[in-house]
């Protein structure tokens, strides 16, 4: 069982906060972000975590140290969403969320 599955949302942005203040200080003192992306496994307990469309935004959220809440909140509700997801059994009566038009919506502006 991956450890940031079984945190609730404070926790998880606590330990979203510290991670991008390890990685700002690592990048502070070495800027080569392809060099520290290949020498990292700090990233791996979030990308199993993380459904794969949000891993990217986490990813560039934390390289740039983004903390904007709606971004923050994006790849914490990910968590704990596939979280919810999995412990579902097989269901042909359960019915995944309506898709949800983001058009318009850029997390990053």
């Amino acid at each position: 069982m991956n450890h940031l599955t079984s945190l609730n949302n404070n926790q998880l942005k606590e330990q979203l906060i510290s991670l991008m203040d390890t990685v700002v200080y690592y990048l502070k003192n070495e800027p080569d972000v392809d060099k520290f992306l290949d020498e990292t496994d700090l990233f791996d307990e979030w990308e199993e975590a993380l459904p794969e469309a949000e891993y990217p935004i986490f990813v560039i959220a934390v390289l740039n140290n983004t903390r904007r809440d709606a971004i923050m909140d994006t790849i914490i509700n990910a968590i704990l969403k596939k979280d919810d997801h999995s412990n579902h059994p097989k269901k042909s009566s359960f019915k995944p969320e309506a898709a949800r038009s983001h058009v318009g919506e850029h997390p990053f502006n």
